[in-house]
């Protein structure tokens, strides 16, 4: 049986309040660098990725930094993949993106297309964050981390989210299969069902013959 086509994805993108968030979002997009947005303000882009057959559409949220938990949790069951980012410079974005990654793996389990973004890393002066601390995060989510600056060039910020469309490409094939294995599954019950009751009726007829 054929897999449909990988046509797109709902990508969520989480970060506290300074982190480069929608900067991240821009840079990806547009390979430009504007540094100054408003923090608390939601957007939905729609970015679409040449290919040879049709465009891949990702539908992007930038979530705003003082969504309520409520919020925060209808985002994490409209998404397919998620971003967190946080500043190698300020603890306290670290701590929300663990927070985040909790109510992640309570909402969704660890099984979900996802990436972690150390951004500032040109900042390396004023680091509060470590490299391990980083590590362990996306460990704890069984996802890739990306240090990146933002600021500084489109490169890095390419390479995660590419990362990100190759998992939820595999994602989206292993659901198209777990549901082809379904269907054939329910197709044989019916079948099975279908072959037992023929014979009950065959078998009621050849009595009431005799």
């Amino acid at each position: 049986m054929s897999v449909r086509r990988f046509s797109g994805a709902k990508i969520v993108v989480f970060g506290g309040p300074g982190v480069g968030k929608t900067a991240f979002v821009v840079r990806y997009m547009t390979k430009r660098y504007i540094g100054d947005y408003d923090r608390n303000k939601e957007m939905l882009y729609n970015h679409k990725i040449p290919s040879p057959r049709d465009d891949v559409t990702l539908e992007i949220i930038d979530t705003a930094a003082n969504d309520s938990i409520e919020r925060k949790e209808s985002h994490i069951k409209w998404g397919d993949g998620f971003v967190f980012i946080y500043s190698i410079t300020d603890k306290a974005s670290f701590e929300y993106a663990c927070t985040l990654k909790d109510m992640l793996v309570k909402l969704r389990g660890q099984e979900v297309p996802a990436i972690i973004i150390a951004n500032k890393c040109d900042l390396l002066s004023v680091r509060q964050v470590t490299d391990c601390e980083g590590t362990t995060l996306a460990e704890q989510l069984n996802c890739p981390k990306f240090d990146v600056s933002v600021a500084e060039g489109y490169s890095g910020v390419s390479e995660a989210m590419e990362e990100l469309v190759i998992q939820l490409k595999r994602e989206y094939v292993k659901n198209c299969s777990q549901a082809a294995v379904s269907a054939n599954d329910k197709t044989k019950s019916k079948l099975f069902t279908f072959k037992k009751g023929f014979k009950k009726r065959i078998s009621r007829s050849h009595s009431d013959t005799v």
